[in-house]
């Protein structure tokens, strides 16, 4: 289907001669067109000066009773309210009339508000060719009351509450004749919305939208040749348009005709019927192309139509009857109500009211209630006739809900490293036609091609920059849209940190040293320096925890220089203190009476303090085998319970119960011994995990060496029985360091799969064994600031052993 755009400025209102009647006419055409009226108290105005633009009247009463044909009242908002009735008593003349005009917001609404508590806002009688457009008003009356005049407009105004007092929004009564009531919200009158009064020809109602009147919507009384056309009325209280008495020669369409809405409004009763027109207006009445609705809100079972004191209750049954409706429907618009006032009537889907009105029906504008063009829905039929099949129903057209957006992501969302870096966020909503869309970053890049999501932009440096997603649709039209952006200037590397974490797991100098930056550009390097003349070591990044071991205990200066991508550096020293092994010892595990149960100790400089229960019972036998800076081990190397060791320097010595000693060369400086049951057979093979390659070897009882890789660098090796099978499995510790974290035990079992679990908290030392004897080993932690063991007993379904082991260091 072609897309087609109305693009007429206005449809000439449909009007009627006048003749035979005297009215008062003004002078023939005033020398300025414009009077102005601005009531605030910086607009310096006066009801004694002429209107000019430099000193406007303060009333609107003062610019009416000045206004001569061809002249236009402009009222600002000035201070809001201008509290007062007009009423109207000169008059224009054909194709020059008085206007009064109101300046609209951005919104198109009116900002001036006219009107006086008990009263009207304007009151015409007896006038002819006086436009009221573009007015805001709230009064206790009708907001605008036409008497015995003719070819007056009452355009684009809003009314809302505007007679609150039962009467209608706007009244048209006596002998008024060609007149024209378009284009206006009227919402919680306490009449009806809009009144034609016996007497009354020619009106043309058209273009408005009625909402929450108490009286109903449009009720048209004794009052031939009246148009309603395109309309939209919903949610009043009684009869949605009614015309009743003499009011034949009618037209009524392209209307909504609606009640549902919720039950908010309190009406007196409720309307039988929506659309009703009497026995005596029926003769030359026509009436097609309406939306007819009864539904289910405020008027809940009322019926759709009343014609000539028949009652039907669908568009088929009337046309049927009538052979009027022809091309009625009763279809839910489903606009936004919400039992106010000023509700939304404009369609929210696609409904039969969409693309389906008479464009050459007698009042049909070519623009709507807010102004806009007529509008080709190309996702709807057109179902339309006159000079255009695409007109849609009701007060309002549905336009081309094409629209973009753009904005900075303000939830910042670049990795580090990147500080000329910005997010953007744009959509291009275009459901008519396929858009393209292009992004300037106002940098001098230029438009780039634009696909609607996030996009990430390099801004050469800091400044603040214009961005703008302009798009095209398939229909031609574009839109942009805009946002300011601003590139801080890049900070230096700053806040450099180096600390040093004794682990003396591996050796009693041994520490995990780190150092870190903050630094806005990527970090190239950390290159450090121990301190101790052992060289530097350089890591890639920043320097988390690099393992070095100190010649001895003392105070060293460690020294870090930190390089970014753009070549910029930071050098930072920190002393960091070692301490050798805590007076607490090194944790030991083993079965030292040969009983089931696997018992705890602790190693320090040599002397083994050896728990015979794993409880506070104080029960410790001393031992002195090894050294300071030995690495203490256990294990059963003659077969039955477990004797001690020591690792040194690559090199196992095992003590046996004569007191006899065993050395054994395996593995190298920096390794961790781990000698267990692993063939099996009763007693203990030798093994050690290099932390440098996460690697474990075990030495077999035939020489020959297996090796498995297990953990990442900072894991502590772990070993035992997981699977009470009568010989030992890997299994590593993870520290967590951060502050508040908890330790997390990983363990291997045969079938290669890895059961975890998470047990102490930072700085605890691991330990396994099998504390109840059921068998299979489990873990602990022994926490070194209170020499406490904490020994997790859950595999045996009893609570967990915390003691402390006495020791006499």
């Amino acid at each position: 289907m072609s897309i087609r755009r109305h693009i007429g400025i206005a449809a000439a209102l449909v009007s009627s001669a006048i003749a035979g009647t005297t009215l008062s006419v003004g002078a023939a055409h005033a020398d300025a067109t414009t009077l102005y009226v601005n009531n605030s108290p910086t607009a310096h105005c006066s009801d004694a000066g002429t209107g000019a633009q430099a000193q406007p009247y303060c009333t609107v009463q003062a610019a009416a009773d000045a206004a001569q044909p061809g002249q236009t009242v402009q009222i600002a908002e000035g201070a809001g309210t201008y509290a007062e009735q007009v009423t109207v008593t000169h008059s224009g003349t054909p194709g020059h009339p008085i206007t009064f005009q109101g300046l609209p917001d951005t919104d198109k609404l009116p900002t001036a508000q006219v009107g006086v508590v008990g009263g009207h806002g304007f009151s015409l009688s007896k006038v002819h060719d006086v436009t009221i457009q573009g007015l805001a008003f709230n009064t206790a009356q009708e907001a605008v009351l036409v008497a015995d005049s003719d070819r007056i407009v009452v355009d684009g105004n809003t009314l809302l509450g505007a007679g609150s007092a039962k009467a209608a929004g706007i009244r048209l009564t006596g002998a008024t004749t060609a007149s024209t009531v378009s284009r206006n919200r009227i919402g919680a009158s306490g009449g009806a919305g809009i009144a034609v009064d016996p007497g009354v020809t020619g009106t043309v109602v058209t273009t408005n939208a009625l909402t929450s009147n108490i009286g109903g919507g449009i009720v048209v009384t004794d009052a031939p040749g009246t148009v309603v056309t395109s309309n939209t009325v919903a949610e009043n209280c009684g009869t949605g348009v009614s015309l009743t008495g003499a009011s034949s020669g009618a037209v009524i369409e392209n209307n909504i005709i609606t009640a549902t809405g919720p039950t908010t409004i309190r009406c007196p009763q409720a309307g039988p019927v929506e659309f009703v027109v009497s026995a005596g207006s029926v003769t030359g009445t026509k009436a097609d192309y309406n939306v007819v609705h009864p539904g289910t809100g405020v008027n809940a079972g009322s019926q759709a139509y009343s014609w000539a004191g028949t009652v039907y209750t669908s568009p088929a049954a009337f046309t049927a009857a009538t052979g009027q409706g022809a091309h009625d429907v009763d279809t839910d618009p489903g606009f936004n109500l919400g039992g106010n006032s000023n509700d939304d009537v404009t369609p929210q889907r696609d409904t039969n009211a969409l693309d389906s009105a008479d464009a050459g029906a007698p009042g049909e504008l070519t623009t709507d209630l807010l102004g806009n063009q007529r509008v080709d829905d190309p996702l709807v039929d057109n179902t339309g006739t006159g000079t255009a099949t695409y007109y849609d129903r009701g007060a309002i057209e549905r336009q081309n809900p094409f629209a973009v957006g753009l904005s900075w992501d303000w939830n910042n969302r670049i990795p580090a490293g990147h500080p000329l870096d910005k997010a953007f966020l744009g959509i291009v909503y275009s459901p008519w036609s396929k858009a393209t869309a292009t992004i300037d970053f106002g940098d001098g890049t230029g438009p780039q091609p634009f696909t609607p999501s996030q996009v990430v932009h390099t801004y050469p440096g800091p400044g603040t920059y214009r961005a703008v997603l302009s798009a095209t649709d398939g229909l031609g039209n574009t839109k942009t849209s805009t946002t300011n952006i601003t590139v801080d200037p890049v900070g230096p590397l700053s806040a450099p940190t180096i600390s040093a974490v004794q682990n003396s797991n591996y050796g009693p100098t041994h520490v995990e040293l780190y150092a870190t930056v903050t630094s806005p550009w990527p970090l190239v390097s950390t290159t450090v320096d121990f301190g101790d003349g052992s060289g530097t070591v350089v890591r890639n990044g920043s320097a988390n925890g690099i393992p070095h071991e100190y010649p001895h205990v003392g105070t060293y200066t460690a020294t870090a220089t930190f390089v970014d991508d753009h070549g910029r550096s930071l050098t930072y020293s920190q002393q960091v203190r070692v301490d050798g092994w805590t007076r607490s010892g090194t944790p030991v595990t083993g079965r030292w009476d040969g009983r089931a149960s696997t018992h705890v100790g602790v190693f320090y400089s040599g002397m083994w303090s050896l728990a015979t229960t794993n409880d506070n019972s104080g029960r410790v036998n001393t031992v002195y085998f090894g050294q300071s800076g030995d690495v203490p081990v256990t294990g059963s190397w003659d077969g039955g319970h477990d004797q001690l060791g020591i690792y040194r320097d690559g090199v196992f010595a095992l003590r046996h119960d004569d007191t006899s000693v065993t050395t054994v060369s395996f593995g190298a400086p920096g390794d961790v011994p781990v000698p267990a049951l692993w063939d099996g057979n009763g007693h203990a093979q030798l093994a050690v995990y290099r932390p440098s390659t996460n690697t474990f070897a075990v030495r077999h009882d035939d020489g020959s060496v297996s090796t498995a890789t297990l953990g990442q660098q900072g894991d502590l090796p772990i070993v035992g029985d997981w699977d009470g099978v009568g010989h030992a499995q890997l299994g590593i510790a993870r520290p967590d360091r951060q502050w508040g974290g908890t330790n997390t035990f990983a363990l291997r079992h045969d079938d290669g799969t890895i059961t975890t679990a998470t047990y102490g908290a930072v700085g605890d030392f691991p330990v396994t064994g099998d504390w109840q004897g059921r068998g299979r080993t489990t873990f602990g932690i022994y926490r070194p600031q209170a020499a406490t063991f904490s020994l997790s007993n859950a595999y045996a379904g009893v609570s967990d052993s915390v003691f402390a082991i006495i020791t006499t260091f």
